[in-house]
């Protein structure tokens, strides 16, 4: 008899929300290419540990993502789960493209040299960019001699090597504080992921991915928008609004936020049907002790829904109108979940705008919950874990990273100017 205990360690992903922390567990199944969840666990913070996107006291944050985890370790029942990847988002993150160059005698081209070249992305990043904290550089492409290559050409021969990369970028304040969270955790971490890179791979498609297309992930309390083209990342944006903010905007009315938030859900819509307009919402408690009940209408709730949802969403879909060919425009995220939302929005631009679904990477059994749009970013993340894995199979989680030595070392040396204001701008 096989113990669980004995069966392959599954792969963990954890997302630091806005709202709270999610964790999750599966099994990748190889034939397939699907997740078996095998559970999950969410805890709210108790106390304001991020605002608007941003770590406020990362101590708290580590803290609770060691306790998710414990929570989760217990619900699998697979012992202690190792293969742990977290994704992290906030406000001021952007992409920025860079470039890296190299010339050598014509040979072969060795990892260390590669490894070097992505870590001068950083670098040139933090020296011209004082107030800038580099989360993560990824390649997208390699040319050498002229001829592309989409992965680490390790062992081609060629003389005159081009990282073409996009660096994802945060204020240094943000970043530090992200960087102290993850340490606080106790946890031996294997990689973090970023929620743009996430989204994109567990919701768009190849083809997508290369003729241009939107990802807009409606948070708690931010909502973040990639635009992905030419198989790389033309655009992020992060806007410090979501799903909150439309519930405090309810809570005017003159009712408590747990009201506000169940007549949201229980009520909320932007699509409303004419008859439903002057139909009034009655018995709804007061927040002042001792006062008759508050009623409104579904007018007027649709109303205050609707200005929140434009402030929020229309400066992101006039972003993506710059975007030349844009296909589709996906929205995921818990706060995505307001009916109507999509022919809402459908009204505002010429661009086909869906719901994303995550559906084809989770085997045929997955219980109903892993479909909602809240687990998206999740599933994006045990898929770029699993892809780590398979391409860094001699990588150990809390393996001392050299290079991350002297970025550190490098870092002390340059100074910069400002954070670069375009997400196009090449460096």
């Amino acid at each position: 008899m096989i113990r669980k205990t004995d069966l392959p360690q599954p792969i963990v992903a954890i997302n630091i929300g806005s709202s709270g922390i999610r964790a999750i567990a599966a099994d990748y199944d190889e034939r397939h290419e699907t997740f078996h969840i095998l559970g999950s666990e969410y805890s709210t913070y108790r106390h304001p540990c991020i605002e608007k996107g941003v770590v406020q006291n990362s101590s708290d944050i580590g803290f609770m993502v060691n306790e998710t985890w414990k929570k989760l370790c217990n619900r699998v029942g697979r012992g202690e789960l190792k293969n742990i990847f977290v994704c992290v988002g906030g406000q001021s993150l952007q992409s920025v493209h860079v470039e890296a160059h190299r010339q050598q005698r014509r040979s072969e081209i060795r990892q260390k040299m590669l490894s070097e070249m992505i870590q001068e992305c950083s670098l040139k990043i933090e020296r011209s960019a004082a107030e800038a904290g580099v989360l993560s550089v990824l390649p997208e492409r390699w040319d050498v001699d002229g001829e592309s290559y989409d992965n680490l050409p390790v062992d081609v021969v060629g003389k005159d090597i081009t990282l073409y990369a996009t660096a994802f970028v945060m204020r240094k304040a943000y970043s530090t504080k992200i960087d102290d969270m993850m340490r606080r955790t106790g946890l031996t971490i294997y990689d973090r992921e970023l929620v743009p890179d996430a989204c994109i791979t567990a919701l768009t498609v190849d083809e997508e991915r290369e003729k241009g297309c939107a990802v807009i992930d409606m948070g708690a309390q931010t909502t973040t928008l990639t635009v992905y083209k030419n198989n790389q990342f033309y655009l992020t944006k992060v806007k410090p609004l979501g799903g909150y903010d439309v519930t405090h905007d309810i809570e005017t009315i003159g009712i408590t936020p747990q009201d506000a938030e169940k007549l949201k859900c229980k009520f909320g819509t932007l699509s409303l049907k004419p008859d439903l307009v002057d139909r009034s919402i009655a018995n709804i408690p007061s927040a002042r002790e001792g006062e008759e009940p508050v009623s409104t209408t579904y007018g007027n709730l649709c109303s205050i829904i609707a200005w929140r949802i434009n402030e929020t969403v229309i400066p992101l879909l006039e972003e993506i109108k710059r975007v030349e060919d844009i296909r589709i425009i996906y929205l995921t995220g818990g706060a995505s979940m307001l009916r109507g939302i999509v022919p809402f929005l459908s009204k505002k631009t010429n661009i086909p705008v869906k719901y994303a679904t995550h559906a084809q990477y989770l085997a045929h059994d997955t219980e109903d919950e892993y479909y909602k749009p809240l687990y998206g970013t999740l599933v994006g993340t045990l898929l770029l874990g699993q892809e780590y894995m398979s391409t860094h199979p001699d990588d150990k989680p809390g393996k001392e990273d050299w290079l991350g030595k002297i970025k550190e070392t490098m870092g002390m040396l340059f100074g910069g100017e400002e954070m670069a204001e375009s997400n196009n701008k090449r460096i």
